[in-house]
């Protein structure tokens, strides 16, 4: 997999969003908004299709509904007609609140999906002091001692998106700081990380996540980073590392 350039790694996003999404790439860049029925496609990110289900995302043109056909008439009704900024209003958000609550749901997002490529990497440096060592594999088990960190690890060997690789920052002999890679699908892997809070602000996130970032796209694989889009730290540390916005998510949970 091309992941040495913005366009190589634009692609790979779209071609697993529109797996995800049970849509064509095609719909992904259409201005207006398109409903489908959420199928199990191969190539898609690994998350459990709920029953019911309902996932709304946007690569910044319109937008894309995939929800099981129980929701699908309503969701043509409702939201078939909007434009992508009435779809993501906080109006749309409270009618979406009223349709999942009856199913003991509730609507997640909206996040902010972030991607890298090799050449927009940029530079980072370890903090004096600070040591971090790679884990890959069965190696990472290693580290779900360490409880802290559930941003950063799944601590589940069977699970379905799999801890793939682990950075961990060590500080006067104690893990202070863990970014994980789960395998969400075949080419696209995610990091999550955590920071000890006494340790935060010390360039520690940053190095611990540049450092797995380049471990990731050497194995031609499309790094990608979520957050909330009210989480400005977070959000800033993956802009510093060269990561840019690829698509913005919402669904029920």
């Amino acid at each position: 997999m091309d992941v040495s350039n913005r366009s190589s790694v634009v692609q790979t996003v779209k071609t697993v969003l529109a797996a995800s999404l049970s849509c064509a790439e095609e719909d992904l860049l259409r201005e207006r908004v398109s409903i489908h029925p959420a199928q199990s496609r191969e190539g898609r990110l690994r998350f459990p299709i709920r029953n019911p289900s309902l996932t709304i995302a946007t690569m910044g043109s319109g937008a894309v509904v995939a929800c099981s056909r129980d929701r699908f008439a309503w969701a043509e009704e409702q939201l078939g007609s909007l434009s992508r900024g009435q779809l993501f209003s906080a109006q749309t958000a409270a009618k979406l609140q009223a349709l999942v609550e009856p199913d003991a749901q509730f609507m997640a997002g909206p996040d902010q999906k972030y991607v890298c490529s090799a050449e927009e990497l940029a530079a980072y440096r370890i903090p004096e002091g600070v040591r971090v060592a790679m884990y890959e594999d069965g190696e990472i088990a290693s580290l779900y001692r360490h409880a802290a960190f559930t941003h950063a690890l799944g601590f589940r060997a069977d699970s379905p998106r799999p801890d793939r690789l682990a950075a961990a920052a060590e500080w006067n002999g104690k893990i202070v700081g863990i970014a994980g890679a789960s395998e969400d699908c075949e080419h696209m892997w995610q990091i999550g990380v955590d920071v000890l809070p006494e340790c935060q602000g010390r360039g520690i996130g940053q190095a611990i996540v540049g450092t797995l970032t380049k471990a990731i796209l050497a194995k031609g694989i499309v790094p990608y980073y979520s957050t909330e889009v009210s989480n400005l730290r977070s959000r800033q540390l993956a802009v510093r590392l060269g990561f840019w916005p690829a698509w913005v998510e919402m669904y029920a949970r």
